[in-house]
């Protein structure tokens, strides 16, 4: 099997390696943003709820303990929120920007390389393609009687082989590439809302202390 696959992709031509790397580079992006999302999903209704009981009863520490456990961006608002819980509310709002800002920018991370990958695959196969035809045409053009048939079936498989490759690696990666993006606005979406929980619950607390106080 592994002979197959070796000699399939060595009559890709000089196409091949780089094809080869941008499917690397493709599979190694997939993996690990598979991983990220996966290692830091969160119920971020569940534990808002579960976070604002803590806060009913002025057990702010215990809060911030229950969300060491959790990695996901909800988590880290929630946690970045009780950490500037006794600061204006503007102030914590604004804190709370730049921390799902720099969730976004975490999500987006390597994201760029499946894009490139998409894009320049096809046309790595179409150079392929190119350079197949022409290695055939100047076996014609230099061949002094009748052309050896195996030599120019091998340019004519350079050429297929290339395009395929270029295709089957960019394909794939466009899809994923789709993917990931929906996941990143979905979960911009959901800290958006999150965010504006968040500071309804800081709010109330806020209110519920100064009533205290007069």
């Amino acid at each position: 099997m592994l002979t197959q696959i070796y000699n399939f992709i060595s009559l890709g031509g000089p196409m091949a390696i780089p094809l080869i790397i941008c499917s690397i580079f493709s599979l190694a992006v997939i993996i690990e943003k598979a991983v990220f999302f996966i290692r830091r999903k969160d119920n971020s209704l569940r534990l808002l709820k579960r976070i604002e009981l803590k806060i009913e009863n002025d057990d702010i520490i215990g809060a911030l303990n229950e969300l060491k456990g959790e990695k996901g961006p909800n988590a880290k608002l929630l946690s970045t929120a009780l950490s500037h819980y006794e600061e204006d509310p503007d102030r914590i709002r604004e804190v709370l920007q730049a921390v799902g800002e720099d969730e976004i920018k975490k999500m987006e991370k390597h994201l760029p390389v499946l894009d490139v990958v998409a894009m320049i695959s096809p046309l790595l196969g179409l150079l392929g393609t190119v350079l197949g035809i022409i290695s055939s045409f100047n076996i014609l053009g230099t061949a002094a009687g009748a052309a050896n048939p195996a030599q120019i079936s091998s340019g004519i498989a350079a050429a297929l082989i290339s395009t395929a490759m270029g295709l089957v690696i960019a394909i794939p990666t466009a899809i994923f590439y789709s993917y990931y993006i929906n996941k990143v606005e979905e979960k911009s979406h959901e800290m958006n809302l999150s965010m504006i929980d968040i500071m309804d619950v800081i709010t109330d607390r806020s209110e519920r202390d100064v009533q205290t106080y007069t």
